[in-house]
């Protein structure tokens, strides 16, 4: 069949895609001719009849397009990025008769933006839109992020025929992955997909992604091509049982902050499941983004900058939640004062001291939790250890004293309290002053030339 006239009277770019037939799958997908206007934006490269990834990146969600429209006769539309060539393309797939068995045709039409373009993007059907909004309503008016991120990947989950969906944010400053929702309505996921998402396996997929705006697995020849990219991570999908996949970038402005995706969904729909996630990918990207921001000032305001541990503010979150708890939770309090810092400071100068502070938390943090230290002054500490049993809490305090006396450098005047819940955490506090103004009394009564004025209280 000649389509070269048909081709000609198109004033877009245009070509005529031939899909070969094989069973219910595909084979080779060619470019059998195309106009002027589509020759002159691909270059001399172009020839009649030949391999379309001999001209652009190979592509398994363009070539679903291409099969949808040529064999199973669905018009087809996507405005997509196309990273390859740093632009989006609008593009429109039409079906065609065919003369022959063993061939469909389409028409392929596109056309080039430079950036994307909102009315382009609302192309969507009314179900798609419909979820969207859902999505993003649920994320906007939820009281909890974690919760509402997680009736939204729900949503996705029902819309999508799906039996798992995951968001998951990327940082890169830690280099770890950090799961922010998940639904896997199959228990035999939830260990392995915990042990195989890394941050190794994560920075290789805008490999795997690349060109396109999306990776589509929706049968074995697909998940072959992912292997040829990535043979550890298919074998991974296919030992844990994952059939099929749908995943996009998660994106803050033009970086890449995590991936969104959905596994074994309904291959049926794999365009519509596709178009949902591209477009709930802006909200959730965002909103993810920009809870991890606030996230990460809020631990920045509540660590002491020199020693890594909690600062007051962080202490007083402690104690309300201690607070919280009631009366049936017992804790333990520590009172630390670092003996001799002062005499560091005079006689060795500053950063001798912010040396030994540095040091003293470390011998802290070998015995404590670090969720449970805090430095609340020059050379003030404070340790808050919550649903402790006595014996515990008491072993913890001779660790503490046998390190400290291995430590030539490090001695803490200490004073603690332990409470079975029933006290006042300000009595406590009290109480554990107390004690830890008598050891530095004993210590410095030892150790005179270490001894400077300290202000009460």
């Amino acid at each position: 069949m000649d389509h070269q006239e048909f081709v000609d009277s198109v004033g877009m770019p245009c070509c005529v895609i031939a899909v070969e037939k094989k069973g219910d799958t595909y084979g080779d997908i060619r470019i059998q001719c195309a106009n002027d206007s589509y020759k002159e934006i691909m270059g001399p490269a172009y020839r009649d009849n030949m391999l379309y990834y001999e001209l652009v990146p190979q592509d398994n969600k363009f070539e679903d397009y291409c099969y949808r429209a040529a064999v199973l006769k669905q018009r087809m539309h996507a405005y997509v990025e196309t990273k390859a060539l740093r632009c989006w393309t609008d593009q429109t797939l039409i079906p065609l008769e065919s003369d022959r068995d063993d061939i469909g045709y389409c028409e392929y039409i596109f056309e080039f933006t430079w950036e994307a373009e909102v009315d382009r993007m609302a192309s969507v059907s009314v179900n798609e839109a419909k979820i969207v909004l859902e999505v993003g309503m649920t994320i906007i008016r939820g009281e909890s992020f974690h919760e509402s991120l997680d009736k939204a990947l729900n949503i996705i989950v029902d819309a999508s025929g799906a039996k798992g969906c995951r968001a998951i944010y990327i940082d890169h400053d830690k280099k770890e992955v950090i799961n922010y929702g998940k639904v896997l309505r199959d228990k035999r996921w939830q260990k392995r997909e915990t042990e195989y998402i890394t941050y190794d396996l994560v920075k290789e997929w805008s490999d795997v992604i690349d060109v396109s705006d999306a990776l589509i697995i929706k049968d074995e020849r697909d998940m072959e091509m992912v292997a040829e990219i990535d043979p550890e991570w298919a074998e991974s999908m296919r030992e844990s049982g994952v059939t099929s996949l749908v995943m996009v970038p998660l994106h803050r402005e033009k970086a890449v902050v995590g991936y969104l995706y959905v596994v074994n969904f309904d291959v049926d729909r794999v365009a519509e499941v596709k178009e949902i996630l591209v477009m709930t990918s802006y909200i959730l990207g965002t909103e993810i983004a920009n809870h991890q921001l606030v996230k990460k000032l809020d631990e920045i305001s509540s660590v002491d900058e020199l020693t890594g541990l909690g600062n007051r503010r962080a202490m007083h979150r402690k104690m309300d939640m201690i607070r919280r708890a009631g009366s049936k939770t017992p804790f333990g309090v520590v009172n630390l004062d670092l003996n001799g810092l002062k005499a560091v400071n005079d006689n060795e100068g500053h950063e001798a001291g912010d040396a030994l502070l540095v040091q003293a938390g470390e011998i802290l943090e070998k015995v404590f939790y670090q969720e449970d230290l805090f430095r609340t002054g020059g050379d003030e500490f404070v340790v808050i250890i919550s649903d402790i049993e006595k014996d515990a809490f008491d072993h913890k305090l001779i660790t503490l004293r046998d390190n400290m006396d291995k430590n030539v450098d490090v001695s803490f005047a200490i004073g603690e309290f332990w409470s079975d819940g029933s006290d006042e955490l300000k009595d406590a506090f009290r109480y554990a002053d107390e004690r830890m103004y008598e050891d530095k009394k004993i210590f410095y009564e030892s150790h005179p030339e270490k001894e400077r004025r300290k202000k009460a209280r």
